[in-house]
């Protein structure tokens, strides 16, 4: 038996080496591609990227000024018009009834622009509530009103003329009337005036102001962390009660089921939050406290509220 060669078996190994070094040299890479096919793969894209990168921008930069248009329309939208400056014969009057009726407080002129800011803000929550009514948590901008009423009555009226379009008509709570849902009205209105998140954020000024001023016989409204809104009544002095007045009217599953917010307004509730008052108060608007506001537009500390607005004509 006889075995046949291959001919490649004949070669021998120096004749084998010589056959490899003849091969040419290619630089190539594992796909094949050559440095050069590389090169102009990367310069392409590099190309791409930068093309795709410029149209990102300008397409950010185009979101980012019709985000900014859509802020200054939603500013000009909101922003209200300059008040006409209130009475000067008003301002004296309301210092000298502070002086008489009150010798130990001292507001001073400072202390009448705020009340006087609070009354506007309260005027322009209630304008914009109209036909429903809306409840003043304040004794310093309600004696603004009351002296308004008493020194000028036709002056209130051009007032509020000029700046509303209609008269805002003054109405005292009867003692069996709930001021509850006139008073979230008027927390989620003077908010979105001052564009504040009427839920979780500062209480506004006409909330605000008695505290701030310390007004004798008025009502230092709080808000907690866990979004409770309190209130203390303010004795003869200015100093406030150690009992506070819990309003889970004011609080965000209340707005929402009087529709004054929306859900996304509303927001998830905090951790922590919790239908149980501080310092042993009760809830406003369910029958504790002195009831509604007497004959003088003064209320008692179960709303925490003095006279409302009818808002209507």
């Amino acid at each position: 038996m006889s075995w046949c060669r291959h001919p490649a078996d004949t070669h021998s190994p120096p004749t084998q080496q010589q056959e490899e070094t003849s091969i040419p040299e290619t630089h190539q890479n594992k796909s094949g591609s050559t440095p050069e096919t590389l090169s102009r793969q990367r310069e392409r894209e590099g190309l791409l990227t930068l093309i795709f990168r410029r149209l990102r921008r300008l397409r950010w930069a185009r979101q980012r000024r019709v985000h900014e248009d859509r802020l200054r329309w939603l500013a000009q939208r909101r922003q209200t018009r300059r008040p006409p400056p209130l009475p000067d014969a008003l301002r004296s009057a309301w210092l000298q009834h502070v002086d008489q009726a009150h010798p130990h407080w001292q507001p001073g002129p400072d202390g009448w622009k705020l009340a006087a800011h609070a009354l506007v803000q309260f005027f322009d929550a209630s304008a914009a509530e109209a036909p429903h009514a809306c409840a003043l948590p304040s004794r310093a901008a309600d004696l603004v009103w009351h002296l308004w009423l008493e020194l000028d009555p036709e002056g209130l009226t051009a007032w509020q003329r000029s700046r509303y379009g209609r008269v805002l008509p003054h109405r005292a709570h009867p003692p069996d009337e709930d001021a509850s849902e006139a008073l979230a009205r008027c927390l989620v209105r003077a908010s979105r005036i001052e564009q504040r998140w009427p839920v979780w954020d500062t209480l506004p000024l006409v909330f605000r102001v008695d505290g701030l001023l310390r007004t004798p016989g008025g009502w230092a409204y709080t808000r907690r962390e866990d979004g409770v809104v309190l209130h203390r009544d303010l004795d003869p002095f200015g100093c406030s009660d150690r009992k506070a007045w819990r309003h889970d009217e004011l609080r965000a599953a209340s707005l929402l089921a009087y529709g004054l917010i929306g859900v996304n307004e509303a927001g998830p509730l905090k951790p922590g939050a919790s239908d149980h008052g501080s310092g042993g108060g009760t809830g406003c608007g369910s029958g504790g406290g002195d009831g509604g506001c007497g004959d003088g537009g003064g209320c008692g500390s179960s709303c925490g509220s003095s006279c409302g607005s009818g808002c209507g004509s």
